[in-house]
């Protein structure tokens, strides 16, 4: 591994390289795949919550495009993600239009996104991803990057009211802490980036492997602080490079000479000590 390179510690390189091409490619394609198998569900359709638009991807054939997604514009110029009556007129309209009309009947799963504001720094917004499994009156919420405030949400009031769940069942273990946001790139907090990746977990592990919230809950590590969060971090790049890169047609990423510091994690805040986490 090459630790001359200073502009960008090649083990954070290496993990936004990965997330680069999860992202440029369809997110319902990759669900599609990973829950390839998994009978009498239907999948919803990635979409991405904007303030004045929904972005869907769109079905070419069998498949979704990898193409920039489509956009739909809400009836008034700007919506408050954070206003409960904003998304209850706006937003969620928008989304019933990709969500099979006989829901109540349906079993289904979907993947959903908003932007994560940056308020020193419009420029470098982020993104946040949810995913959800609805099933007879009952709505699975998990958020890797879950807080005690998950009921103030934009992710989890866009569902409740496009659901009307009878029941809601939510993680109570945080699996990113604080979405990834760190003062120090090299935490491992700041090295856990991918909320894409633990979004699908949660449906590999619900859909396929057929766990149910309280063995997702049982999943998080027992140690607690620094030690956690280290420990999150290494199940999902374990998860990432042993499972999720084969089901999603992605192992050509291995092949690939910078992918070779995945296996990596920056240990203790220090960007030039670091232990291979996967063989």
């Amino acid at each position: 591994m090459d630790e001359n390179i200073t502009s960008c510690h090649p083990i954070l390189l290496a993990s936004e390289m990965y997330a680069d091409i999860l992202n440029s490619t369809s997110m319902t394609n990759h669900m599609m795949k990973l829950l390839k198998g998994v009978k009498n569900i239907k999948i919803v359709p990635y979409c991405y919550f904007h303030n004045d638009r929904m972005d869907y991807e769109e079905k070419k054939g069998r498949v979704y495009s990898d193409e920039e997604p489509a956009s739909i514009s809400y009836a008034v110029e700007e919506v408050d993600l954070s206003d409960v009556n904003d998304i209850v007129s706006y937003v969620v309209p928008l989304y019933r239009t990709k969500i099979p009309k006989n829901f109540k009947n349906t079993r289904l799963c979907g993947m959903i996104g908003v932007p994560i504001p940056n308020e020193e720094d419009p420029s470098i917004n982020q993104d946040h991803y949810v995913t959800y499994v609805y099933e007879n009156g009952t709505l699975m919420y998990f958020d890797s990057a879950i807080t005690k405030n998950y009921s103030k949400d934009e992710t989890y009031n866009i569902l409740i009211a496009v659901f009307n769940p009878e029941k809601i069942i939510v993680n109570k273990k945080t699996f990113e802490t604080a979405g990834g946001v760190s003062e120090s790139e090299y935490t491992y907090i700041a090295q856990n980036i991918f909320c894409h990746s633990w979004s699908l977990w949660f449906l590999f592990t619900v859909l396929v492997n057929e766990k149910d919230m309280s063995s997702i809950n049982r999943m998080a590590p027992r140690a607690k602080g620094t030690k956690y969060d280290r420990a999150t971090l290494i199940k999902i790049k374990t998860f990432v490079y042993d499972t999720l890169l084969e089901k999603l047609n992605l192992s050509y990423i291995k092949d690939l000479n910078l992918f070779e510091s995945f296996k990596y994690i920056i240990e203790n805040n220090n960007p030039n000590k670091y232990i291979q986490i996967i063989n």
